[in-house]
């Protein structure tokens, strides 16, 4: 019995087989051997099955979503949806803890009867969106942690 290495995923896959090509039972490459091709030797004693390995491969770094809470517990999807929904009033930035931008943007709305309402609007949807594409990271340093007592874009 001789045991080869598959070159993709490197399972070792013992077989009777001599010559032809081999087909990995993990990933289902097929690889040729020669007839009088001599098996690799992998150091194992003589009759043992070779043990299983698992391909290795790196896990992909965890993202959180946007509505997850950062680490200041403050959801960019929730300020982002705010921003957008009800973002003339103001709402999204008594939500991130900036009560003095919150009541700009709310005296501006009311006190101008709806006529500013509309840029306050417009500046709302803009954040909202900028909110659902930025990084956790620029978010939180932007709207969470900045010293600015409204920031905008």
């Amino acid at each position: 019995m001789a045991t080869y290495k598959c070159p993709k995923c490197g399972f070792l896959i013992n077989t009777d087989q001599i010559g032809g090509n081999i087909t990995c039972p993990q990933c289902g490459t097929q690889f040729p051997i020669a007839a009088d091709q001599q098996p690799p030797q992998f150091n194992q004693p003589q009759g043992q099955q070779a043990p299983y390995q698992q391909p290795s491969y790196q896990q992909p770094a965890y993202q959180r979503g946007a509505f997850d809470a950062g680490p200041s517990g403050k959801s960019r999807g929730v300020a982002g949806l705010l921003a957008i929904l009800v973002g003339s009033l103001g709402i999204h930035y008594f939500y991130l803890g900036k009560t003095t931008a919150g009541i700009i943007f709310l005296l501006v709305s009311v006190l101008s009867c709806g006529i500013l309402a509309a840029i306050t609007g417009i500046v709302s949807l803009i954040q909202g969106i900028m909110m659902f594409t930025m990084t956790e990271e620029a978010f939180e340093q932007k709207y969470v942690n900045s010293t600015s007592t409204l920031p905008l874009f």
